[in-house]
Parts: structure tokens; sequence; C-alpha cells
């Protein structure tokens, strides 16, 4: 069992402190995901950012009754020369062991994965050590679907082959457990000063309104977010309508029913939002 990193700075350390950030509320009134497979979004940041809208994706499938949840994450690097040509990291071991709980992982199904696309996938905690991105997501994921094993995928590829791969990655996960609710742990844009976050956000999410392709933005610098290529290869998959409806947005401390046109336009900010793909 691996044990939680990214404690104390991101999320409580104390048992019963993050059992009680993590427990399950009705945090939304948008209408509730009720097929699987499906998917939500959500932020990563420290709690104080992106505790509500961790709240806000999840109480939107708290109904649902995933037998496998997976997270598709960002990786903010390129991989390292050792790796290479993979693209697509998972997490190796049986579980993880967090101040309040412990996940297992989806073994079997990582497994046939690797042996299924050994040029692509490949193992390895270290990228999990230096992103947070999933571990905050995890102690969430406990408290709303507690026993269920998860399975967590790294990448910061925008290679349209890689991310056709990564969409045949996807749609092999769903033949193989068709109950999976997927996650993407992302933000709307990069670290940039406010006007130009701002503009790449609103950018990004007409485009996930409107299930358009994403890769041509990105090359343009019209939108900058980590979670290009989870976007992609979930608009590959034959199930749902391919588009996001967006519920809550948030900076710093600061929530917003919908992405003003301009905000703080001094600083340097990241959005974060919470949205769900749009079912049939």
């Amino acid at each position: 069992m691996h044990k939680s990193e990214h404690h104390t700075i991101l999320y409580p350390s104390d048992p019963q402190e993050l059992a009680a950030c993590c427990n399950p509320e009705d945090a939304t009134d948008a209408k509730k995901l009720t097929t699987l497979p499906a998917a939500i979004l959500t932020g990563h940041a420290s709690y104080e950012v992106v505790l509500p809208l961790l709240h806000n994706s999840f109480s939107q499938a708290s109904t649902l009754k995933p037998k496998l949840v997976v997270i598709l994450g960002s990786l903010h690097q390129e991989p390292l020369e050792v790796d290479k040509p993979h693209f697509l990291f998972t997490q190796p071991g049986e579980g993880i062991t967090l101040p309040n709980t412990t996940i297992r992982f989806a073994t079997e199904i990582r497994d046939a994965l690797l042996a299924l696309f050994p040029d692509d996938l490949a193992s390895e905690q270290s990228y999990f050590i230096e992103e947070p991105g999933v571990e905050l997501t995890l102690p969430v994921v406990g408290a709303y679907f507690a026993g269920v094993p998860a399975l967590s995928l790294l990448t910061n590829t925008s290679d349209p082959k890689e991310c056709r791969t990564y969409g045949t990655i996807l749609a092999r996960i769903v033949s193989m457990a068709p109950e999976t609710l997927f996650v993407v742990s992302a933000n709307c844009c990069a670290n940039l000063p406010s006007p130009l976050a701002t503009s790449h956000s609103r950018k990004l999410v007409s485009l996930l309104e409107s299930g358009a392709p994403l890769l041509d933005e990105l090359r343009s610098r019209s939108i900058s977010s980590c979670g290009i290529a989870a976007f992609e290869a979930l608009r590959r998959q034959s199930w749902g309508v391919g588009r996001w409806e967006f519920t809550k947005f948030a900076t710093g401390s600061t929530q917003f029913a919908s992405l003003p046109i301009e905000h703080n336009p001094k600083e340097r900010i990241v959005w974060h939002a919470s949205a769900k793909r749009i079912e049939a």
C-alpha cells in the first residue's frame, strides 16, 4: 500500500477533520446523473479552493452505483526520457492509505490495460508523488463511493494520435467495467493574468458545452487547460452526447454560478469548475 504524500498541504491530515470535509452532501441543484458510464469534472488545488467544487461534482453522481472510479489526471511536465514512448501513466501497488481511509486500486483492470497497451501505458509511482490532483480527489471518492476500487491515469499529451489512443483505452475500460464513473481532475486554464485566464476558460467552456474538438484551439493558444487530453478522450466515447454542463466555477476562495467576463484584472489566477458530461 502506498502512503499519502500531499496531506497537510492540500487537504487535512487529521482523520476526523478529513472525514468531515469529505462527508457526502447534496451540494447542487443540478439534475443528477442517472446512468453509467458517466463523467464529471472537478478542479485540483487545496481544499480551501476546490472542496465546494468536489462536492458539487460528486453530488451530481451521488445516486449512481459505480463498480469502478477512474480518475483522469493531469501531468504538468514531460515524461522522463526513460519512460518514453509511454505517454500515459497509472499507479502501481494494491492501493493507497489516506489519513482517514484506504482506497483499493483496480489491479486486474490496470494489469490488463498494461498488457494491452504496452507502448502507451506504464505503471510509475513517481509521477503520482509529484502530481497531487489524484490524491486530493481520492478522499472524496472514498466518501461518496465507499469500497469502490479506483484506477488513476496521468498524461500531458496533446498529440492527436495519442489522444485517439487514450480514447481507445477509455473505451476498453468501459468494455471491462461498464458501470464506471470517470472523474476528470483538471483546471479550466493555466495560471495566467486574469483577463487571459478568463478568456481561455470562457473559450474552453464554450467548446465543451458544444462538444467541439479542442486540439486546434490548444495549438492556437486560445485555451490552456491541463485536461485537454482527458476531454478529447472522453469526446470520442459512444455513450452520452459528448457535451458538458457546467454548474459552478471558482478562483481562489470565490465561487461563481457562471464565468464572469472579467475578474481581478491585475492578478494572475486559475479558474476551476464543476461539470458533468451530459447523458443521452
